[in-house]
């Protein structure tokens, strides 16, 4: 049974036709939250309700306030926004945390009752898939909840997942989905952890823009990419430089060394 620890707030009253349901939250990399931030920022859906619970934490496990750079704060909260300007119609979900273990099939079966009022049927979420291989970075792999949309993926050059787990939000919701008959899958960009990983982010937004027809570009995210790497690869070269400054100031093995 549901609690009132978990609630959504609707902010306006939406029309949309069986909705694809597209969730991204902080996760190993942040490739789930970049990607559906993104695709926010690019397609300007309307954002219409908003969903609050006891059970959304900070990282470290604590309760609070997040503090916004023009002083004002708010709850830990998740955010749905609606695109219906073209088909298939999209409820993008976003957050700025994830709820505690305790809470994760209170706060998923909450976001698939209210997509399922719009008519939700298929649900996709996004997250990062740890590797240790820089070579994997770029890759894409897929769960998924049936044989259909698995081939689709593959179509596309994704990987499908052997073994493993798919753990938190991104996990928990498509298992949920599934029990209620839903097409679920989830996209997960191959990341080495780095923070936040745009490269994996990047494949995920390309892997979803075909498999949900949407207009967004992917021009201005490249940008901040290569960026991040000049940016990067000018701290590699600065620790190198200093490192071998550190080799050539050792002292010659036998003699003494002096600390004034």
């Amino acid at each position: 049974m549901m609690n009132d620890d978990t609630r959504i707030h609707e902010l306006s009253k939406v029309m949309m036709k069986e909705p694809v349901l597209i969730q991204g939250l902080p996760g190993l990399g942040y490739v789930g939250k970049v990607a559906v931030d993104y695709f926010i920022e690019k397609l300007k859906p309307k954002k219409f309700a908003e969903l609050y619970s006891s059970y959304l934490l900070f990282p470290d496990g604590n309760l609070g306030i997040n503090i916004s750079e023009d002083g004002t704060y708010s709850l830990p909260k998740y955010e749905f926004y609606a695109f219906s300007d073209k088909d298939p119609n999209v409820i993008f979900l976003t957050g700025d945390a994830q709820p505690s273990v305790t809470g994760q099939y209170e706060v998923a079966s909450r976001v698939l009752d209210f997509a399922q009022q719009f008519g939700c049927r298929l649900v996709f979420t996004m997250g990062g898939y740890g590797t240790r291989s820089g070579n994997d970075v770029g890759a894409v792999y897929g769960v998924v909840g049936d044989a259909i949309i698995g081939e689709r993926l593959k179509k596309l050059g994704a990987k499908l997942a052997r073994g493993g787990a798919v753990t938190g939000a991104a996990g928990v919701i498509l298992g949920i989905g599934r029990q209620r008959g839903l097409q679920c899958a989830g996209l997960l960009g191959a990341t080495t952890g780095v923070y936040p990983d745009l490269e994996a982010a990047r494949a995920v937004i390309q892997m979803l823009t075909g498999l949900v027809t949407m207009p967004v570009e992917l021009k201005d995210l490249d940008t901040e990419i290569e960026d991040m790497r000049k940016k990067m690869e000018k701290l590699r070269r600065t620790d190198l430089e200093e490192s071998k400054e550190g080799e050539e100031e050792k002292p010659e093995e036998g003699k003494d060394r002096y600390i004034t």
